[in-house]
C-alpha cells in the first residue's frame, strides 16, 4: 500500500509539473537578468503573428513532459520578432529570417544553439538536451583536439557545436579533416557530420554551399543518413528555385525502406509538385 501511495504522489507531481508548462518570462529584460544571476541560457522563441508552424510549436511541442521538464534547464521567453521591440532587435542581430526559429543564448547574447523551424517534442526536446551542455562540450572537444589533432570524434563533435552556433565555414573545416582519418566503424557518424554541415549551410540560406554535403551524406549502406540527405536536397533545390534538380532524389527517397517513412508523405508532395510545376 505505501509503495502504490509513493507512486500516486509521484504520478500527481509529475502531471502538476507538466500541466503547469514552460514557465515562459514576461520579458527579454526579466529573462536577461534571470540568465545573468543562475548562469542559465536564456531560450528565445522567435514567432510572428501569422507563423502557422509557431502555432503548431505551441500546440504540440511545447506542452510535452520531455520539453517541459527540458525547459528548466533554461530561462525561456516568447518574442514576437515584428512586434516586439527586443525581438525585432534581436532577430536582426542574429540574421533571424524564418519561423519559428529558437535562439539560446548567453547573458551578454552570446549564440549558443539554434533550432530552425518546427520540431516534433521528442526531436525538440533532444535539441534541448544538446544546447544545455554544448558550452561543455565545446571545451571538452577544443581540450581534446589540443592534444590529438586527428581526434575524430573530437572533430565531428566541435563541428557540431560550430554548426549549431552559426559558425558554419569552421563546422566544415573539421568535418573535411575528420574525413581524412575516418575508420569504417565511424561511417555513420562521419555521414552525421556531413548532414549537420548541411543543415547549417541550408539554415544560413547558402545553398550552394549546402548540396555538396548533402550529397556526401548519401551512402546505400546507411540508409538513414541518405534519407535525411535525400529530403534535405530536394529542399535544397526547391528553395533556389530548381525543382527539377529535386526529382531524382525523390524518386531514389520513395523507392527506400522503412528509413524514409517519416519523408514519404513529404517527398510525394514534392515530387507532384516538381514534375507539374
Amino acid at each position: 500500500m505505501k509503495r502504490s501511495a509513493i507512486t500516486l504522489v509521484l504520478l500527481a507531481l509529475a502531471i502538476g509539473a507538466n500541466a503547469a508548462g514552460i514557465a515562459w518570462a514576461k520579458a527579454y529584460d526579466s529573462a536577461k537578468a534571470s540568465a545573468t544571476s543562475s548562469g542559465k541560457l536564456i531560450m528565445i522563441d522567435f514567432y510572428t503573428d501569422w507563423c502557422g508552424w509557431c502555432k503548431k510549436l505551441d500546440a504540440d511541442t511545447y506542452p510535452a513532459a520531455a520539453v517541459v521538464a527540458q525547459s528548466t534547464k533554461f530561462v525561456p521567453v516568447k518574442l514576437n520578432a515584428e512586434k516586439d521591440p527586443e525581438g525585432i532587435r534581436l532577430a536582426k542581430k542574429f540574421k533571424v529570417d524564418g519561423y519559428p526559429t529558437i535562439l539560446f543564448i548567453d547573458s551578454n547574447e552570446n549564440l549558443a544553439y539554434k533550432i530552425v523551424g518546427y520540431e516534433p517534442a521528442n526531436d525538440f526536446a533532444a535539441s534541448m538536451a544538446k544546447a544545455a551542455t554544448i558550452r561543455q562540450d565545446k571545451a571538452k572537444f577544443q581540450k581534446a583536439l589540443s592534444a590529438n589533432p586527428n581526434d575524430f570524434d573530437a572533430m565531428v563533435g566541435l563541428a557540431g557545436v560550430y554548426a549549431a552556433t552559426g559558425s558554419i565555414d569552421k563546422a566544415a573545416a573539421l568535418t573535411d579533416r575528420a574525413a581524412n582519418v575516418v575508420g569504417d566503424t565511424m561511417r555513420s557518424r562521419m555521414l552525421d557530420a556531413y548532414n549537420v554541415v548541411g543543415d547549417g549551410y541550408q539554415n544560413d540560406n547558402q545553398i550552394p554551399k549546402a548540396i555538396p554535403y548533402f550529397q556526401k551524406a548519401i551512402d546505400p549502406n546507411h540508409p538513414k543518413q541518405a534519407a535525411y540527405a535525400r529530403i534535405s536536397l530536394a529542399t535544397c533545390y526547391f528553395a533556389s528555385q530548381q525543382p527539377k534538380q529535386a526529382v531524382p532524389y525523390l524518386e531514389s527517397l520513395l523507392k527506400m525502406g522503412k528509413e524514409a517513412d517519416e519523408y514519404r508523405d513529404q517527398a510525394k508532395q514534392m515530387l507532384q509538385a516538381a514534375k507539374s510545376g
